[in-house]
């Protein structure tokens, strides 16, 4: 009995030490991670409502190449170090510093969600990037506690007097709280776009 209980522990302790490939990979899909969101970000320019829908788009988007990493994760940390290198580059463009912090604790869930699957199970892998995902909601959320700084901050301001009225009369609390409860569910449909992918494609081509 105990052997038995000595051999789960080994096979369940959570094991966080790094190699050189693990962290090549986690600088690759990072990089691709923030391209492929970065490229439907760049339609917010045109109005409040397209930032939105843009959002949306980019988290199901987000999980085709945020799937090929998972494919590349053997235990936890990686997970972690990604959403650091994902909201780090953020808070570079002008993104709130709280994007920082909400982007780890949802890479924290993540890793749970992850560790639990034994880094196998894509419905863990699915839930996982759903978890991940949540990072999104930090992007808005000081609309909530600090509204007139964010919408007069240089960010804000480049987009103009006309998009900053549009923004505010759009982005009431009410709609915030719907999109940021919306903002799972963008991720389980990515998470399973990624998986689809990966077995339709990326796995018969080598690449996962």
């Amino acid at each position: 009995m105990s052997d038995t209980v000595t051999a789960e522990s080994i096979n369940r302790r959570i094991d966080i030490r790094m190699s050189p490939r693990d962290l090549i990979n986690i600088g690759l899909f990072g990089a691709l991670y923030i391209v492929t969101v970065g490229i439907f970000n760049l339609l917010e320019f045109i109005n409040p409502v397209v930032t939105l829908l843009s959002v949306a788009a980019s988290i199901v988007a987000g999980g085709v190449p945020f799937m090929l990493f998972l494919t590349r994760v053997r235990h936890a940390g990686m997970i972690t170090v990604f959403a650091v290198i994902v909201t780090g580059f953020m808070i570079l463009i002008g993104s709130p510093p709280i994007g920082f912090a909400v982007g780890v604790a949802a890479a924290l869930v993540a890793e749970g969600l992850l560790w639990l699957g034994r880094y196998r199970s894509p419905r863990a892998s699915v839930l996982a990037y759903a978890a991940f995902s949540a990072w999104f909601i930090g992007l808005f959320l000081p609309l909530f506690y600090a509204r007139d700084e964010f919408l007069s901050s240089s960010y804000m301001r480049e987009m103009g007097a006309s998009y900053i009225k549009q923004f505010d009369t759009l982005l009431s609390p009410a709609v915030l709280l719907g999109f940021d409860l919306a903002t799972p569910v963008f991720g389980l449909i990515g998470g399973a776009l990624g998986v689809q992918l990966l077995d339709k494609h990326f796995r018969k081509a080598g690449l996962a």
